[in-house]
């Protein structure tokens, strides 16, 4: 379809008068998606699948959007399908192999699947990174790289094999072993680029910030080298050096929203006079925790003078629509007036030239629906404990999740509901929720399962919350309710270094891994900080 993609209400009247319009069905599918509207997604693609069921690309999407909703036997069959019909359908080849290994447990399935992707396209890095994933579980490490070796079509670029390795080994945390593996390839070409970012984010992994800082320097220094001078920026927020950081993201010029067919271009705001004009907001579209966390941003430009259009999923908009500062809020391909200027949320903090701890700060931001704090209020009732909500894992729609190993099993949790006093309330919807389900022996927590208001209003009723790095972490944090947030061996850069604490969130207490995959630690010097928690709690009722 050329120029910028139609409007929702639009597409859906033409699929009204056409309904076996199997290319409109699908171009709603993508614009769902989008929209993270998942469930829809797939009733669209399907439906394409339905009209046009000697087509591949309709058939691939089909199982890709059934493997976001977790359905892994109708993805394996879409995906099985339209590989029958294009075999050189890489994209195919490498869902296929995320499903193998990550829903079905097959790695060596997965692998085969993965080395076809390498066939199709051997310069993709991702396709070497996820054949090593697949070998690297349940084998020694001598023997899974033989085996890695082995399983490579003949003639390929040997970095490639040996760079995917080391990621591999750095998603799992070994980054000893890693380490190595890329000084070998830079001693045979200095110039590699992508294994000096690899490399400087292990030595982040190890702690070591100095040799980290020198190999994204010699990342950027080697050539233009968008991605690592990203990284490098993250990294020195992480450390705290954020006067660097913005230097650094304004010599290269990094922020600028991405071409998008769901909007006709716009100027980038940048801190210039906006007074009277609109200005939209990129919160992000399908992922919640980046808008929930950054939409703060929006009293800048309304104090500044604009009207502020946020663009946020839909499922956030009605609590999106209570944060001072927002005039409205719109999911992608909703209909919006003129936009005069348009700015990337995350990006903010490095784009404007307030002080940091200001743009951070200034308290709570978010609130639920006051009839829904009062419904809540009613279902959770206070005790003469601690009433606890939990979360434990996070969204199987990222696909790419540079920090996958954040999640953690129900089962690791199971102290906490030892402690005398404490009731567990489960926050966790998606595929985490069935652990709670097929627990056995039962797990002792009550299901509310809810969506984002109905989230945001049990949170206010409870007492405190627990959690790992997921959405419900930033939503508990801009609501200002005391959280306790578990964090894995090397988390995200807005988590800092070296602290318990974080200026985002003044109400979070930081709980970290000190082994990487190691949650028994975590989860103990949570439960012990519930006991102080309890007492404060019950002098605070008398």
């Amino acid at each position: 379809m050329d120029g910028l993609i139609e409007d929702l209400p639009a597409l859906r009247e033409r699929i009204r008068l056409h309904r076996s319009d199997a290319e409109s069905l699908h171009t709603l599918g993508v614009m769902l998606a989008t929209r993270g509207e998942y469930r829809r997604s797939f009733i669209c693609h399907r439906a394409a699948a339905v009209c046009r069921p000697e087509n591949a690309k309709y058939l691939y999407h089909s199982g890709s959007a059934a493997l976001t909703l977790g359905r892994a036997g109708d993805a394996a069959w879409y995906l099985d399908r339209a590989l029958s019909i294009d075999p050189n359908y890489t994209e195919a080849w490498q869902t296929r192999g995320q499903l193998y290994v990550d829903h079905f447990k097959l790695p060596d399935e997965a692998l085969r699947s993965y080395i076809r992707a390498i066939e199709l396209a051997p310069e993709d890095g991702a396709n070497y990174r996820s054949a090593a994933r697949c070998v690297l579980s349940g084998h020694e490490h001598a023997s899974a790289v033989a085996r890695l070796r082995a399983a490579m079509p003949t003639g390929l670029d040997s970095p490639n094999v040996e760079r995917g390795w080391a990621s591999a080994l750095f998603d799992a945390g070994q980054y000893e072993d890693a380490v190595p593996i890329l000084h070998d390839i830079l001693r045979q070409r200095p110039d590699d680029r992508a294994s000096m970012r690899v490399l400087a984010e292990l030595y982040a992994g190890l702690r070591d910030w100095g040799a980290a800082q020198s190999w994204y320097e010699r990342a950027i220094a080697s050539g233009k080298d968008t991605l690592a001078a990203v990284y490098y920026v993250l990294h020195l927020s992480r450390l705290g050096d954020f006067d660097y950081a913005r230097k650094l993201y304004h010599s290269h010029a990094l922020g600028a929203p991405s071409e998008s067919p769901t909007r006709p271009p716009a100027r980038r705001w940048q801190g210039q006079d906006i007074r009277g004009k609109t200005l939209r907001l990129i919160g992000g579209d399908r992922y919640f925790g980046d808008p929930l966390q950054y939409v703060r941003f929006a009293r800048e430009a309304k104090e500044a003078g604009a009207n502020v259009i946020l663009q946020a999923p839909r499922r956030l908009r009605s609590l999106l629509r209570t944060v001072a500062g927002v005039d409205s809020v719109v999911a992608p391909y909703d209909p919006v007036p003129a936009i005069d200027y348009e700015a990337v949320a995350f990006w903010l903090l490095w784009e404007l030239s307030g002080p940091v701890a200001e743009l951070m700060g200034r308290g709570p931001y978010l609130q639920a629906p006051a009839d829904l704090r009062a419904l809540w209020r009613k279902r959770i009732e206070p005790t003469a404990g601690i009433n606890v909500g939990i979360v434990w894992r996070g969204s199987p729609q990222l696909t790419h999740d540079r920090f996958r190993n954040r999640s953690m099993r129900l089962e690791d949790l199971r102290p906490l509901a030892a402690i005398p006093g404490v009731t567990l309330y489960s926050l966790q919807c998606g595929e985490g929720r069935t652990e709670l389900l097929e627990a056995n022996p039962p797990f002792p927590a009550i299901d509310l399962a809810p969506d984002f208001p109905n989230t945001a209003a049990a949170i206010e009723a409870l007492d405190l919350v627990v959690t790992i790095d997921t959405s419900i972490a930033h939503l508990a944090g801009g609501l200002g309710k005391r959280t306790f947030l578990m964090l894995p061996y090397n988390p995200c850069f807005r988590w800092m270094i070296n602290r318990d604490d974080t200026p985002w969130y003044p109400a979070t207490r930081l709980f970290r891994q000190s082994t990487p995959g190691e949650w028994s630690d975590v989860v103990t010097s949570v439960a012990r900080a519930l006991e102080p928690r309890m007492l404060e709690l019950r002098a605070t009722a008398q």
